[in-house]
């Protein structure tokens, strides 16, 4: 009995190692995983916000007081360089400009008379028909005479250039953004009102801060990519046009600007 108990005892310790050895046995059996190379997608480099810029844009204002008379141009219309964009009515540089002109040929007439009277002082002092003094105060006269006219033309042809401004022109050719004044406003050219806003989008200029850390590898003629969120699937190509040469303190980024072609007009200004 004792013998038949110590047998049964060891069969279960038998069975575990058998069932050990085997899977010491499979295990040490190595398994290799073959996988083919293939190119891997290359980084796209930084991506990081920017801002859509014109290539040019300016405010209009109006160099001669007055009425607006009436605009050629509305929001959103193209222009050309020296295409008129508003008419002003200037009836007080009217008046100016008139009397202006009545003062010189005062002047003008004023200095003729002095001149006849210099000749004629001329011909006299010799024979002692005039003084020597009365001769040079004659003389001085024609100079004084004539200083006056040219004061007087020079006061015509200011007034006469401000009554040119009544034209408003375009500075540039481009696109009117903003227009600010209706038929009728009274148009004062000291108080800096904007008439029309004008700017150039053909191309853009894109602005960029780059992080200091990765502000040496921004150079000018540098190619990037401009990605803009209502156009997802396009991809406009820039290029880096200038730089700031040097850190901003406030945000240790580097200011960069971009040149982007916009002749279709796809991209916004202002984006």
């Amino acid at each position: 009995m004792l013998r038949a108990t110590s047998s049964s005892a060891r069969l279960p310790r038998l069975r575990q190692r058998e069932v050990m050895t085997r899977e010491s046995s499979e295990l040490a059996i190595p398994v290799v995983t073959v996988v083919s190379p293939v190119a891997g997608e290359a980084a796209r480099g930084l991506l990081l916000s920017a801002e859509v810029k014109p290539w040019m844009e300016t405010p209009i204002y109006a160099r001669a007081s007055g009425y607006l008379k009436r605009w050629l141009v509305d929001l959103g219309a193209r222009v050309e360089t020296g295409q008129l964009l508003a008419e002003i009515e200037t009836p007080e540089l009217d008046q100016e400009l008139e009397r202006a002109r009545h003062e010189l040929a005062q002047a003008q007439a004023a200095l003729a008379l002095a001149q006849t009277i210099a000749a004629r002082s001329a011909q006299l002092v010799e024979p002692g028909g005039v003084s020597r003094g009365e001769y040079d105060q004659d003389q001085a006269g024609v100079v004084l005479k004539s200083a006056a006219v040219d004061a007087a033309r020079a006061g015509v042809r200011r007034l006469e250039e401000l009554r040119s401004f009544d034209q408003v022109t375009a500075p540039f050719a481009g696109t009117v953004t903003a227009r600010k004044i209706d038929v009728g406003d009274l148009i004062a050219a000291s108080s800096g009102e904007e008439l029309f806003r004008l700017a150039q989008t053909d191309r853009l200029r894109v602005r960029v801060r780059v992080p200091q850390t990765q502000a040496s590898a921004s150079e000018h003629g540098q190619t990037a990519e401009l990605l803009v969120p209502e156009l997802p699937t396009r991809v406009f190509p820039a290029t880096v046009g200038r730089t700031a040469g040097a850190i901003s303190a406030d945000s240790r980024t580097l200011l960069v600007e971009l040149d982007v072609d916009n002749a279709a007009g796809e991209i916004l200004a202002g984006s």
